[in-house]
């Protein structure tokens, strides 16, 4: 219980100052506790920034990778794949914008989204030649994949109105999966750039 309190007092700190601008002694007052419980739990700030904004995009990379290496050996169609992470970060990150805020605000060199860039990079290079989808970058795909999901997962209640007429959760997964499957496939070959 306080491990958790000091970690979501973590997360909206460092999503507010970064990782340069915010002290222990910050995250305890928000968290109510006293800062050697910082260093009981964490050890160090940089643990602590490590277990509040790395650890939670490491064990959804980890996730979704462990979820495309299994199914390597059984290929499963496009759409499978793609909702399978939208659903992993979705769940990651709904209602949680302080730790999307607090892993672009880091200025501490940690670069926390990194590992997940490249494992998509990786699977979507590997999907992208399965399904013999020629032409993407899938540098930049997997960034605005990314990006696209993480934001409404984070930022949905913004973004949305409330009440009557809301998408469900199931509609924007489905509409972000349909979104990543086509925009990424269907693309103009060498012969018909005109389409």
């Amino acid at each position: 219980m306080v491990r958790e309190l000091i970690i979501d007092a973590a997360r909206s700190c460092f999503s507010e100052r970064g990782y340069a601008g915010t002290t222990t002694r910050q995250v305890a007052s928000r968290a109510g506790v006293v800062e050697n419980l910082i260093f009981k739990h964490f050890g160090s700030k940089a643990a602590l920034f490590e277990a509040a904004v790395i650890e939670p995009f490491r064990r959804a990379a980890d996730t979704f990778v462990a979820r495309a290496i299994a199914s390597e050996d059984v290929p499963q169609p496009g759409e499978a794949v793609a909702r399978q992470y939208v659903e992993a970060l979705y769940d990651l990150l709904e209602g949680h914008g302080e730790l999307l805020l607090a892993a672009t605000a880091d200025r501490s060199g940690a670069q926390p989204l990194l590992g997940l860039m490249e494992e998509l990079e990786r699977i979507g290079t590997s999907e992208m030649a399965a399904r013999d989808w020629p032409g993407a970058n899938v540098k930049v795909l997997a960034r605005l994949h990314f990006g696209m999901v993480a934001f409404n997962a984070a930022f949905g209640d913004a973004l949305y109105p409330t009440g009557t007429g809301a998408p469900t959760r199931e509609e924007v997964i489905d509409e972000m999966t349909a979104f990543i499957v086509h925009g990424s496939a269907h693309r103009a070959g060498d012969g018909d750039k005109d389409c």
